[in-house]
């Protein structure tokens, strides 16, 4: 089996791009910043200008489409919330991008994006996402956790006791946001922190569009609120920034789609942490995260907001 440097070395070397040295930038870590958990990171020099290459690990091949992140990436950097995209091998899981100068631009923290004027910022540019060019494919959430139950029951994966109560209600929270309908725009589809990158005038650009899509735009708030903010009046800020008055609907349609992200993602992190054999802490993203569902499910409202949505 190829390494993931040999497969990009090979990718470039066949689409005729020259380049300078390849090293490893960036080290897996899988909580609380999910780093290089699904793509190995490298840094390179093409046409003497820094590039960063990322080489998609095969244990994440049933996950994640790399043509499908190529194009919704391509349409980011379009809308100008992005780094540009230089070349793309769906083939050999292979994305080679601008770098943003290093140590100007960084990976950024919780607390560095969670005041009002980051904030802001930072919903502006998923704003530019959904009003950029629309992606040629949809994004389901619902599909996502159906895909990963049926890795989880392949790979017998240990879940929770109470899983199948779990799957009940999100289940009921995902028909509850198609009944109500959307208006379908491409998205970033990932709130964690570490997806922007940050520079030290707090200038920002989003990366890692492996769950773009088109879809509803209100799951780019929700992800990003459930990301920075504990407490429901920084929630309920956070959507007045976003859409300058915080109507329960949306409040309600917020807690839905970020209930429906954690189960996501503790699927994800049960199964990742059962099945690679890399050193990564992925079951801790998945218990932090099921600490979150449940403590969505156990919120007195949560019928309410089926029907609120």
């Amino acid at each position: 089996m190829q390494t993931a440097e040999q497969r990009l070395s090979e990718s470039l070397d066949a689409a005729g791009l020259a380049f300078d040295g390849v090293s490893v930038s960036t080290a897996a870590i899988a909580s609380p910043l999910r780093l290089a958990t699904e793509w190995a990171g490298f840094t390179l020099i093409h046409d003497g200008r820094a590039c960063h290459a990322k080489v998609l690990f095969d244990d994440m091949r049933p996950l994640i489409d790399p043509a499908r992140s190529a194009e919704a990436s391509f349409n980011a950097a379009r809308a100008g919330a992005a780094p540009q995209l230089l070349h793309a091998d769906a083939e050999r899981g292979v994305l080679l991008f601008e770098a943003l100068p290093a140590p100007d631009w960084k990976w950024a923290r919780v607390d560095q994006l969670s005041a009002p004027d980051r904030l802001e910022r930072l919903l502006g540019l998923k704003r530019q996402v959904h009003q950029g060019p629309r992606t040629g494919f949809a994004r389901s959430p619902g599909e996502d956790l159906a895909r990963l139950r049926q890795l989880c029951h392949e790979h017998g994966v240990l879940l929770p006791d109470d899983a199948p109560w779990i799957d009940q209600c999100v289940d009921m929270a995902v028909r509850a946001i198609a009944a109500a309908g959307w208006d379908s725009r491409s998205l970033h589809g990932d709130g964690v922190a570490s997806n922007v990158l940050l520079d030290a005038e707090g200038q920002m650009r989003l990366v890692d569009f492996d769950y773009g899509g088109a879809f509803d735009p209100w799951f780019d708030v929700a992800t990003t609120l459930n990301e920075l903010y504990p407490f429901e009046d920084q929630w309920r800020q956070g959507l007045e920034i976003w859409a300058g008055v915080c109507r329960e609907a949306d409040y309600a349609r917020c807690r839905l789609h970020a209930l429906i992200d954690d189960w996501h993602w503790t699927l994800w992190g049960l199964w990742a942490g059962t099945r690679s054999a890399r050193n990564v802490e992925f079951s801790k993203v998945g218990q932090w995260t099921l600490l979150r569902t449940r403590e969505a499910l156990r919120d007195h409202r949560f019928e309410n907001w089926l029907r609120q949505v």
